[in-house]
């Protein structure tokens, strides 16, 4: 009985990284590229980039691609009269994949310094990073909206396993 229950536990414990993938260094290089890429052209008052490589789950949540288009454009204009200025930002080294049904994610970190209204803030977060299985081509969605909602996380992706720790997602006043 015993060697039954050590067997099904090493059982478990294999089939844990089967639902969990790798990726290559040059696969997380351009990921680390890409999610730079979208983050500093937000920063500059650029949305285009942002709402072009968005993941469309999201859309769905706020009705549809061009309402997506119009709040985006709205959130930078806001951020431009409020008179935020990034200070500096750095991607890290993106996490395993996950498999969400035919698709699968892995999450990029971020950590930003920005001033508002002569106060440093910084924001440490992460980019969800999703692509079809077996394909190269990523969306990208913040992970800052899971900072109060995390239930979220399995609303946009209710295939994705579970059990998943997310990175870390704070802000703190410097």
């Amino acid at each position: 009985m015993r060697d039954t229950g050590l067997a099904l536990a090493l059982c478990c414990w294999f089939a844990i990284p089967a639902f969990a993938g790798t990726l290559s260094v040059a696969e997380a290089d351009s990921l680390r590229a890409e999610v730079a890429t979208i983050a500093t052209s937000f920063e500059h008052g650029d949305a285009e980039v942002l709402i072009a490589r968005t993941h469309p789950s999201l859309h769905d949540l706020v009705g549809g691609q061009e309402a997506f288009a119009k709040a985006t454009h709205q959130a930078v204009e806001q951020l431009r009269q409020a008179g935020v200025k990034f200070i500096s930002a750095e991607v890290g080294t993106p996490t395993q994949t996950y498999t969400a049904g035919d698709e699968e994610l892995c999450f990029v970190p971020r950590v930003s310094v920005m001033e508002v209204q002569g106060q440093k803030v910084k924001s440490t977060t992460f980019m969800m990073a999703i692509r079809r299985v077996g394909t190269g081509d990523w969306k990208y969605l913040d992970g800052a909206g899971l900072r109060k909602h995390p239930e979220l996380l399995y609303q946009l992706f209710p295939k994705l396993e579970r059990g998943i720790s997310l990175p870390l997602n704070t802000i703190e006043v410097l």
